[in-house]
């Protein structure tokens, strides 16, 4: 079964269903998304998101990535623009620049960046699910510029609020590499990024960014247990997601 949908130069685009939940419950594939950044050019890629049943966008993007690729969707659909500074793409060759450019200091950043997510960005992960539970119908995708690093913590702590197990959650994180497997594609999507700050793109550097790997959703999981004890805990304390909470995001997103 593929997860994965076609939407012209998009990627990652896909649906989060069929995952075991509470009460022996499933997530619901029509109305649980996620994606990189949305690249709809016409009607036709806007009826897509539509006919989907997608009626709200959670937008993990940076301000500054918004105006670099604006996005464009119908009218009725909600788009909850989060932005999240500490993971935002603008950043990221600062971070490499001081730690160096090279596989190394990249995979060291992309680690940090997971800590720093579940630390300084929690208030941006708990305004999200805040407005999904002030919501009452409707398919919600989330979605960052690449739909792994931001819109992957958003949907990992959706999944597990659901009651999805912690093994199913890796295997939806660990998708991300298929969807970035054509590394030529993805590399042109950082290049668009980075080539006006006068850097050039490197393979070797790039990878590790690309890539998602276990050891960066460990670092999460780790900052969460030390934090609250338990991701149980943490759910409560930090994102405000008591029992009630979680029964009816498991009403919207499960079946």
């Amino acid at each position: 079964m593929t997860r994965f949908f076609s939407l012209g130069k998009t990627m990652n685009f896909r649906h989060m269903g069929d995952y075991g939940a509470a009460d022996q419950r499933v997530t619901r594939g029509d109305r649980l998304f996620r994606s990189g950044f949305l690249e709809i050019v016409d009607t036709a890629g806007r009826e897509v998101i539509s006919d989907k049943g997608i009626q709200t966008i959670y937008d993990f993007r940076s301000p500054v990535e918004r105006e670099k690729n604006i996005l464009s969707v119908d009218k009725h659909i909600e788009v909850v623009e989060l932005g999240m500074l500490v993971a935002s793409v603008e950043n990221l060759w600062d971070m490499l620049l001081e730690e160096g450019l090279n596989p190394e200091g990249a995979a060291k950043i992309m680690a940090e960046r997971y800590r720093e997510l579940t630390v300084e960005e929690v208030p941006g992960y708990r305004a999200m699910f805040q407005h999904m539970l002030n919501k009452e119908e409707g398919g919600a995708l989330v979605m960052c510029s690449f739909g792994k690093d931001r819109a992957g913590i958003a949907s990992a702590l959706l999944l597990g609020s659901l009651g999805v197990s912690e093994q199913e959650i890796q295997q939806d994180y660990l998708l991300s590499s298929n969807a970035y497997a054509d590394k030529e594609a993805a590399i042109s999507k950082f290049e668009s990024f980075f080539n006006n700050q006068g850097i050039p793109v490197d393979r070797k550097i790039v990878l590790p960014i690309l890539d998602a790997r276990t050891q960066y959703l460990d670092v999460a999981w780790d900052v969460m247990r030390n934090a609250s004890g338990s991701l149980d805990n943490f759910m409560t304390q930090e994102l405000g997601l008591n029992n009630e909470a979680r029964r009816y995001l498991q009403q919207r997103f499960t079946a």
